[in-house]
């Protein structure tokens, strides 16, 4: 059976009972601090009449009376109200957190990302820049960062394994991925601190045809090997090269064990490794990127986030896979 304002009578055999509006818990319990219809209906902005008949359509509901009215004193709360009234408050309350929960998530301000990046990426202050920028938003972003190699990271956002990806430039990129230029800087030679080579402020090409040069093997289809290519061009010799290492780092090492010279992004003249030594090509121009990399139809209200705030520190460059 319902009654007149179309609820359904609690206890009523043979019908699923809907579940309480939290707009009939709002109503009561603004009655319940105010004790007066009027000025609770002020504070609802809603008529006197509208706000009783929430209160009976909650009463109804539960199958129990919650406030006694009395027609010459103040409208009471019953035992049962009284009972009522703290967990209407905490449901309210915890309405009202699930909704700031779902408008941050779906600002990005909540969830988590997976970042990978090259080496070369920690000492460009890009990486920690974008890191830096999620942080200072007052937002509860958790951030897994971790090291991996550019055709990897290539591979793994196609699949979903991570997010965006701090890597070298690459002509082309897989369908669905966006790489934006977030830094373009010049090539440097690195090499031993005690070589003859040392004492240039700069470094000829010619002079360096009798080193052999390492270089990252992700590296040697792209950027590495082309520039010891033009670099021995320009010199006039064929180069010498020692087998592909890891990383840069890798490749420092050897410089710095007298193996070597390899040629490095200008950012990596931060890492301190003993015996090496940074010095600019004096007649080779080169420079490489780095950029960051997502999957252009992302989804993902956390991950788009973090993609804003690389697209903030990016160039104005994009280059598109």
């Amino acid at each position: 059976m319902s009654d007149p304002r179309g609820v359904c009578t609690a206890g009523t055999p043979g019908r699923t009972e809907e579940p309480v509006e939290l707009r009939w818990l709002e109503s009561f319990v603004v009655v319940a601090e105010e004790l007066h219809f009027a000025r609770a209906a002020d504070r609802l902005h809603l008529a006197p009449s509208a706000l009783s008949a929430q209160v009976r359509a909650l009463e109804s509901h539960l199958g129990v009376r919650l406030i006694d009215r009395g027609r010459r004193t103040r409208p009471a709360l019953t035992s049962a109200g009284r009972l009522f009234l703290e967990e209407a408050r905490l449901t309210l309350a915890q309405a009202a957190r699930a909704e700031a929960v779902g408008r941050r998530a779906g600002r990005g301000e909540l969830g988590h990302a997976e970042i990978a990046y090259v080496a070369s990426a920690a000492f460009s202050g890009v990486l920690t820049d974008v890191l830096t920028r999620c942080a200072t938003l007052d937002t509860h972003l958790t951030v897994q960062v971790r090291e991996l190699e550019t055709p990897a990271q290539l591979d793994a956002l196609s699949c979903g394994d991570i997010d965006v990806g701090f890597l070298r430039w690459r002509p082309e990129y897989p369908a669905g991925v966006t790489a934006a230029c977030l830094l373009t800087e010049d090539v440097v030679l690195a090499l031993p601190d005690g070589a003859p080579l040392a004492a240039h402020e700069a470094v000829p090409a010619t002079e360096l045809r009798h080193e052999q040069f390492v270089a990252p093997h992700f590296d040697e289809e792209y950027g590495c090997r082309d520039q010891i290519l033009e670099v021995a061009a320009q010199g006039g010799f064929s180069p010498r090269c020692a087998p592909a290492v890891r990383d840069f780092i890798a490749a420092l090492t050897l410089v710095g064990g007298g193996l070597a010279v390899a040629l490095v992004p200008d950012s990596l003249r931060r890492v301190r490794i003993p015996g090496v030594a940074y010095r600019p090509l004096a007649d080779v121009p080169l420079t490489t990127r780095l950029v960051g990399a997502y999957r252009t139809g992302e989804t993902s209200p956390a991950v788009r986030g973090v993609i804003r705030r690389l697209r903030e520190a990016a160039a104005p460059t994009t280059v598109a896979g």
